[in-house]
């Protein structure tokens, strides 16, 4: 089992200085953005609809390329290149012509790894991921959250611990959500995975994460996005955490972060 990395030690992903544009230059969505995430960590990027999560997702999977600034995984400079950490979107996207360990391990298969091995490798970590007993069903016969898991299980076996998660429980009800942050921000502790999670839901990113950044501008309006804060995040030993006066204080600083205007 791979261990977090040391708090203090170097980050698994970082983003550095980042401007980015949609059409080359022309049109700046964000710049300066410098962002880190460790190995066992789980890290909310939260901002309003159109201020350019997606867009930075997108320069950190290497799916496109920044005006300017790097991208480092485990400290090399992978800017630009796709396919180097794992990125999951909003919907499960599970293949429904494939079982659900097919589709656990297509990214092995993919990556060369003849299937029989890919299979044996992926079906080991089923009871980790909680499916065990669902490898030979079909996508349909599983609910949304077991859905989710066979789609996180999918996106660890891309390999290098690292995953950008974009909106990852929206499509799921309420208390299947709040279990299934529970259970990932547990899972990839224990995985070293490190997170880097987008949501415009201020309540989600709260609760998920030890580590919020905001992110606030208006780029259709011509005012570029920056990150504007950091709120970091301990959690006491209680139950329920949300209930709580220490919860609603970070809401709060969250809220007004996300109002604020970038400094020029």
């Amino acid at each position: 089992m791979m261990l977090p990395d040391d708090a203090g030690g170097r980050p698994a992903l970082e983003a550095c200085g980042l401007t980015l544009s949609w059409d080359g230059g022309m049109h700046v969505v964000a710049e300066g953005i410098d962002l880190d995430v460790h190995g066992g960590e789980v890290v909310c990027l939260v901002g309003r609809s159109g201020c350019g999560k997606t867009t930075i997702l997108h320069a950190l999977a290497g799916l496109t390329r920044p005006v300017r600034g790097r991208v480092l995984l485990h400290g090399e400079d992978v800017t630009g290149q796709p396919g180097r950490v794992s990125y999951m979107l909003q919907k499960d996207l599970l293949l429904p012509n494939l079982r659900v360990l097919d589709n656990a391990s297509l990214p092995l298969v993919l990556g060369g790894m003849p299937r029989a091995e890919a299979r044996q490798r992926a079906d080991g970590l089923f009871a980790r991921f909680g499916l065990e007993g669902t490898q030979e069903l079909w996508p349909s016969q599983l609910s949304g959250g077991m859905r989710q898991r066979a789609a996180f299980l999918r996106t660890y076996l891309m390999g290098n611990e690292v995953a950008l998660l974009d909106e990852p429980f929206s499509a799921l009800d309420a208390i299947t959500r709040q279990e299934l942050r529970t259970w990932y921000v547990g899972m990839s502790r224990e995985l070293g995975i490190a997170s880097l999670v987008i949501t415009h839901d201020v309540d989600e990113a709260v609760s998920l994460a030890s580590r919020v950044l905001v992110l606030a501008g208006s780029p259709a309006e011509g005012k570029p996005s920056a990150i504007v804060g950091e709120v970091r995040i301990e959690r006491p030993g209680v139950d329920d955490f949300s209930i709580t006066h220490a919860y609603v204080d970070i809401k709060r600083e969250v809220m007004g972060l996300l109002g604020a205007e970038v400094a020029r």
